[in-house]
């Protein structure tokens, strides 16, 4: 949009006539996220509450739009990454998130680990380096389902706080995890949230290698499960014993929790503006590619 016509649309934000206000908004709200900090220093300028009010109601359209695009291009992309997905949910509720400061968070973690492994040749053992990064040297901790934040998914805050819920703290331990090129993923279990991780043995009448699983719990400073102990979780839960429990799912489904407790977080504060927002990113994400 040219400069003039941008001015000339701005100036009859506070016109009484609906349908001249309709119209700008409908305008308006197609802009480019770049266009924000201008607008903002606009809405600066104006004593009008009534221009304040409208202007902050299309910034926030622009915005929205913004992440919505985003967040379709993070879902179709092959990779998904789990530490870019977090950050798109998190600038949801925060326009001026910095991502830089996020990732390099994210980055020195994973530098510290990364000379660690090489040496190790098994995915158990790395797992367990990686434990003793993230819960002895960084003190990462998993808040307490009593604690009522409106920050314990937010991976900016809890990077800085060293304390997260339980959901954002298995998205930070998979996504640095895979960034450390370790086969870590979420498991599709009710009312919880544990992560896989493959193991290959050698199978001994045939000689060849074999795939199976074990698990990591986040919540327990990454403590492992296998198989067996994780079928005595199954039952202590009550829940029926389900071949997909144990199998490996996508960086999607964390994604989709992680919106999903952030709208119950939001909810329980009575904060509905952000509880609309972070339904219409769920949906984004319920939705099937065409």
């Amino acid at each position: 949009m040219k400069e003039e016509k941008l001015k000339a649309l701005i100036s009859l934000l506070d016109d009484s006539d609906p349908d001249i206000y309709t119209n700008i908004v409908k305008e308006l709200s197609t802009l480019p996220a770049s266009n924000i900090p201008k607008l903002e220093d606009i809405w600066l300028e104006s004593d009008s509450l009534v221009f304040q009010e409208r202007l902050e109601a299309i910034i926030d359209e622009i915005h929205h739009n913004s992440i919505k695009k985003e967040l379709i291009n993070w879902k179709n992309s092959p990779k998904q990454n789990l530490i870019d997905g977090a950050i798109l949910i998190n600038r949801s509720v925060n326009y001026h998130l910095s991502i830089d400061n996020v990732k390099s968070t994210i980055n020195k973690i994973i530098n510290e680990v990364k000379p660690e492994l090489k040496e190790q040749k098994s995915y158990l053992d790395k797992i367990k380096i990686l434990n003793h990064f993230l819960y002895f040297i960084h003190n990462f901790m998993v808040l307490s389902p009593k604690e009522e934040t409106n920050w314990g998914g937010n991976i900016s805050t809890v990077l800085a706080q060293k304390k997260g819920n339980y959901i954002i703290t298995s998205i930070i331990y998979a996504g640095i995890a895979q960034a450390l090129k370790l086969p870590v993923s979420g498991i599709q279990l009710p009312n919880s949230i544990l992560l896989t991780c493959e193991s290959y043995s050698i199978d001994p009448p045939s000689k060849k290698s074999k795939r199976s699983y074990f698990y990591i719990n986040p919540i327990d400073n990454g403590a492992v499960l296998s198989a067996t102990q994780l079928e005595h979780v199954i039952k202590f839960k009550k829940l029926k014993n389900l071949p997909q429990y144990y199998k490996p799912s996508n960086n999607l489904d964390l994604i989709k929790l992680l919106i999903q407790n952030q709208i119950f977080c939001y909810g329980r504060l009575s904060n509905y503006k952000y509880v609309e927002i972070l339904k219409s990113l769920l949906n984004v994400l319920l939705k099937k590619r065409v």
